[in-house]
Formats: structure tokens, sequence, C-alpha cells
């Protein structure tokens, strides 16, 4: 970790690095999944000043990629930042570049160190800091109690923004998973409780209402519930998908590889087609 508690001065080999990143997140994600769902986009119409703290829970591994995905998507100017196993990060030094920092829950030292460390990046008004406040992997159905981290930093600093973010990873009618996301309402330092036992357990219950309320829209398996971000792959493939594509080019059909085409992706495949016919 940088000693001054920051990422090292911007260059342009870190802004490639940064990019080229961002760019195999995404590759990644488009492989990988079916889609990448977002719901409640109108909660980030507000302009958002100053440094933001995205707190999320923490179902899966896929997390730090879905908030690279997501930083990337709607908050691009900002510099993003995460914590990481310190174990791990070790194994993966060119990661500090990229924003994560180590994270060494085991110790008190590693704790402080962290707490010190977030205080440092969220002075810079630019920064996005995302955390998984309960420390350990949760179901969504699972409200569970946050760590005490973040009722401390949600006002180590003036005019942080605070987003609870909620997110899914689960299979609806294709062959890849879907990834799920909710934002729940922006939250100003300015207006959380003074007293921390009340703020953390304020910053718990708003984290817990998004994420009850993307589980009733992933029960609800309708994709219209959502903005579609990102389409990725679909259809069974194999000898299958093949041998459908044939029947498709034979009677001049359009392929469809999705067992369920949503509103969003039929729109933006007709779009396409129609730009195709009207082409010199």
């Amino acid at each position: 970790m940088n000693p001054a508690g920051t990422r090292p001065p911007e260059t342009y080999f870190s802004r490639k690095l940064v990019w080229g990143f961002r760019r195999y997140v995404r590759r990644f994600i488009h492989r990988n999944f079916n889609a990448v769902r977002v719901a409640n986009l109108d909660a980030l119409t507000p302009p958002i000043s100053g440094p933001l703290i995205c707190f999320v829970n923490h179902p899966g591994w896929w997390d730090p990629m879905a908030a690279v995905l997501l930083t990337d998507s709607f908050f691009p100017s900002r510099r993003f930042y995460a914590p990481m196993d310190a174990a791990a990060l070790k194994l993966y030094p060119i990661l500090e570049r990229l924003g994560f920092f180590p994270l060494d829950r085991n110790s008190p030292a590693g704790l402080k160190t962290f707490l010190r460390y977030c205080q440092t990046i969220l002075q810079d008004p630019a920064t996005a800091l995302w955390v998984t406040p309960t420390g350990r992997f949760t179901d969504i159905r699972e409200a569970a109690p946050f760590m005490g981290g973040l009722g401390h930093l949600a006002t180590c600093a003036p005019g942080i923004t605070l987003i609870p973010v909620a997110i899914e990873y689960l299979f609806w009618n294709e062959r890849y998973p879907e990834i799920l996301i909710e934002f729940g309402p922006l939250l100003r330092s300015d207006d959380l409780p003074s007293e921390k036992a009340a703020r953390l357990q304020w910053l718990e219950k708003h984290l817990a209402d998004t994420q009850a309320s993307l589980a009733l829209k992933a029960i609800s398996r309708n994709p219209d519930a959502f903005t579609t971000l990102v389409a990725g792959r679909s259809g069974i493939g194999g000898l299958y998908d093949g041998l459908r594509r044939m029947v498709s080019f034979f009677t001049g059909a359009t392929f469809q590889g999705r067992h369920q085409l949503d509103k969003t992706i039929a729109a933006e495949r007709n779009a396409a087609e129609q730009e195709g016919k009207q082409a010199p």
C-alpha cells in the first residue's frame, strides 16, 4: 500500500491499465453471464458531489467485478477503490494500481490501517469507495448485521454520499446466470444520526430494504422490472444451437438464441436490423 494512503499518481500507463481492466471486466461478464440488469436507476438522478461510498451485500466472489462495471457505467469520472483480502492481494500486486487495497480482518492493526486508508481516500471528492459492511458472504434474503467500520467512515469527511446497493446472481431461463442489481436511495452524511450505533442501524435498514426489494424482483423473473446494462451470452450452444442456426439461415428467419428475449434486448436488436436495412 502506498504510505500516503492513496494510489500512485496517475500516469499514461496507469490510465491505460485502468481502461484495459475495465474492458476486461466487461468482456468477462459478457462471456460468463446472460445479462446484467439494474433496477431503480432513478435513484442516481440527483447529481452526486463529494466522495461516494457504495455499501453492498456480499453474495459472491464476483462482487468486485460487478463494482468495477457499475463504476465504469455510472460513475466513470470517479476513482474506484475497494478493499481486498490482504493475502490475496499479495498474489496480484498490480491490482493496487487499479484501486484495490489490502484488508486484514483478522487483526486489530489491520482494521485500523483499513480505516485510516479509507479516511484518506475519502478526502478526495472524486472517490468511489465500494465496501461490503457485513464482512462475510450473505444471501440476499439475509439482512446481516454490519461490522462497525461503515458507521465510522460515513462521517469521516464532509459531504459524503452513501448508496445501498443490492446484488444477486441467479439463473432464470438461460444457460448462463443473471446479475441483478438494485440501487437504494442516496443518503447524505449530513442527514445520518449523530450517534454511531443508531447510524449503523439506519444504514443496515436501508441496505436490508434494498435487498428485500431486489429479492421480490428476482422471484418475479420479470426482466421488464430492470434496465439491461449488458446483454451477455445465451442459448444452449453446441450441436443443438448449430442446427437451429442452420435452419434459421435456410428459412431466412432471425436466429434467436435466448429462450426469452426481454424488451430492452429486443429493441436494441430491432434497431440494429433497421439500421442495416437502411444502409446503402
